[in-house]
């Protein structure tokens, strides 16, 4: 598909319109895509942000009664055979705009730019505690007495539970090759590396989009066979060749 620069699309143009010529021509070009076998195999290769999951998805169950917690319920029914739920603490939401820019301080010390979004998702963790380092924003650097203190806020109380803190601290220390020990707080988050990868795969989604609007290929096929780009088929290229 002669996108260009990597970004594939789908298009589609109508049977009725294809001049007897061409007809014996394919009417829909569709890009490649991996087989799910071998998308399913390479899931462990995949950069952090592919593998993010939240294990805030406690919801109470359809049809719930809501006096179901109120100890003056009725003794009967659904209400004794449901256990309550109970919802993980969370800070307030962030507001859209932070507050404060965004300032990234070296730490000559531990020969780091201070660059905590990159740290975080290149850290070699799993499941919840990679969660952690990926929701989290580092608020400051500091040593005290031997270790270097890495403050984070965290917007989600279950994610820094005493074992996922553990295995970042463990993380950081093989990291640095330093004592490291880490302090997290409950806040809204602003500068993470998550929300980092949510706006460079915006950025490339727009670059593919605009790649596509402007190749002469499928504006050819768009003014000569009534053709167009089914929406949502724009796929940006791989990772390992966006330019960055």
């Amino acid at each position: 598909m002669p996108a260009g620069e990597g970004a594939t699309a789908v298009l589609e143009a109508p049977v009725q319109q294809v001049a007897p010529a061409v007809a014996a021509q394919p009417q829909t070009v569709v890009a490649s895509a991996p087989a799910p076998a071998q998308q399913a195999s390479d899931e462990d290769d995949l950069p952090p942000w592919v593998t993010e999951f939240s294990d805030d998805s406690a919801v109470a169950p359809a049809g719930m009664p809501a006096y179901m917690n109120d100890s003056s319920a009725p003794s009967q029914g659904y209400a004794d055979e449901a256990p309550a739920v109970v919802m993980p603490a969370r800070a307030a939401p962030a507001p859209a705009k932070a507050p404060y820019a965004y300032q990234i301080t070296p730490v000559p010390e531990l020969d780091w730019d201070g660059n905590w979004p990159a740290v975080a998702a290149a850290l070699p963790l799993r499941g919840v505690a990679q969660q952690l380092a990926m929701q989290a924003e580092l608020i400051s650097c500091s040593l005290d007495a031997n270790a270097y203190v890495f403050k984070l806020r965290v917007p989600i109380e279950t994610w820094r539970t005493p074992g996922n803190v553990e295995k970042l601290n463990a993380a950081l220390n093989e990291r640095f090759g330093r004592s490291v020990r880490v302090d997290t707080e409950l806040g809204p988050v602003w500068y993470t590396a998550s929300a980092e990868a949510q706006a460079h795969r915006a950025a490339c989604q727009r670059a593919a989009e605009d790649t596509v609007a402007n190749d002469p290929f499928i504006n050819a096929m768009i003014r000569e066979f009534d053709a167009w780009v089914v929406p949502g088929s724009i796929v940006p290229p791989p990772a390992s060749t966006t330019l960055h």
